[in-house]
């Protein structure tokens, strides 16, 4: 008898989609529960959205959805499911352990740990979870660019690598070390040693609150100079969308720069992982200030892959990037940057990438103010221990 109500259900969800499905409560859990243990994920999805246009919600209807899209590899649209799940049983062990999964799939390491701290001890050391993490991950870079033999600027070198920390389940130190070097008309040496540091804090899964110290120390033949950066940031995410208030004050021998940021970004969930966002940035000190406005639209072309196009337009001197990575401070600095980024994701633990830009440098020097364009290549590795 339950089997041939079962088959008559699964009849009426079937027939055409020239009319609305009417669900109770019983049948909803009974028709999305088949459809679960027999796989067919896009069928259980058009039929949990028709549940829900009705007005019908529950907690393993969430469940269900979430893992339909984590099957079809839309890590975004999972999360929002099982979030939806969370708010009827913020303690519940699966919701919290496939919102941190999903976390991991789409590497933000901020909701992946807030997650994995709300996990019950018994699945954390099942897991090999640990609060702490005194090394988590470790990345290199190294750039180049091309020089101007018609301004006598010799090729600069720029060189990093980064440590990632995790205090706890909320909270994340990442910390680097660089150095950058360059002769200019042939005789002049410059060479700068930096540390930063970068604090950050998930006080819920969708806000983030992060404060930075970048410390810049320069020798210009025999003479040196220091710098540094303060940097804060407000970031908040909800579904698809994610903005940011951002702050920093840059400080040198010779000036202040302060920095105020707006930044807005949005996902196309049912493409995945297309991804485009926009910061507009007021670069001020105490003589001039300016706009800056930064850009960038992503995409997953294949999977394990994720290219990236993106362009800074406008006067960029003593530019603070990347949450107070890099400080553009050269005595040359850029006015446009347009470029392209490539990741590859060959395992869980390794990442690999690439960066190419062309850039338009302003040199403002004695009695010469004049353009030119520079090629810089980038390339490094992230291993996530």
């Amino acid at each position: 008898m339950y089997k041939l109500i079962l088959i008559i259900l699964l009849i009426a969800f079937s027939v055409g989609n020239a009319r609305s499905q009417y669900y109770t409560l019983a049948t909803a859990d009974t028709v999305t529960k088949h459809l679960f243990q027999e796989g067919n994920w896009d069928e259980l999805i058009d039929a949990g959205n028709q549940i829900l246009k009705e007005d019908i919600d529950f907690k393993t209807l969430r469940q269900r959805m979430g893992y339909a899209w984590l099957m079809k590899g839309n890590y975004l649209m999972s999360r929002w499911q099982y979030e939806k799940a969370l708010k009827f049983d913020t303690a519940d062990e699966i919701s919290n352990l496939y919102l941190y999964y999903s976390g991991l799939n789409m590497s933000d390491e901020g909701v992946s740990r807030y997650y994995a701290g709300k996990l019950s001890r018994e699945t954390r050391q099942e897991m090999k979870i640990k609060t702490f993490r005194w090394v988590d991950a470790v990345d290199v870079e190294y750039n180049y660019k091309t020089g101007s033999t018609l301004y006598s600027r010799s090729a600069p070198n720029y060189t990093r690598l980064g440590i990632n920390s995790n205090p706890g389940f909320r909270l994340s130190l990442y910390q680097s070390i660089s150095t950058f070097s360059q002769t200019y008309y042939n005789e002049t040496d410059v060479r700068q040693n930096e540390y930063y540091a970068l604090l950050s804090y998930n006080p819920t899964h969708a806000l983030s609150v992060h404060g930075g110290y970048h410390y810049l120390a320069s020798t210009v033949d025999t003479t040196g100079y220091k710098a540094n950066m303060f940097f804060g940031k407000l970031a908040y995410k909800k579904h698809i969308f994610d903005g940011a208030l951002i702050g920093s004050l840059y400080s040198d021998n010779a000036d202040k720069y302060l920095q105020t940021g707006l930044h807005a970004g949005i996902s196309v969930a049912q493409l995945k992982y297309l991804y485009a966002q926009t910061t507009i940035y007021r670069l001020s000190n105490s003589i001039t200030s300016n706009w800056v406005y930064s850009g960038s639209v992503g995409l997953v072309p294949l999977r394990k892959w994720w290219i990236e196009a993106s362009a800074t337009l406008g006067n960029q001197k003593n530019f603070v990037d990347m949450n107070g990575i890099y400080v553009h401070n050269s005595a040359d600095y850029s006015t446009s940057r347009v470029g392209g980024s490539l990741f590859f994701y060959p395992n869980k633990h390794l990442t690999l990438f690439g960066n190419y830009t062309y850039d338009t440098r302003f040199i403002s020097d004695y009695d010469m103010n004049v353009t030119y364009n520079q090629h810089s290549i980038t390339g490094g590795i992230i291993w996530k221990l």
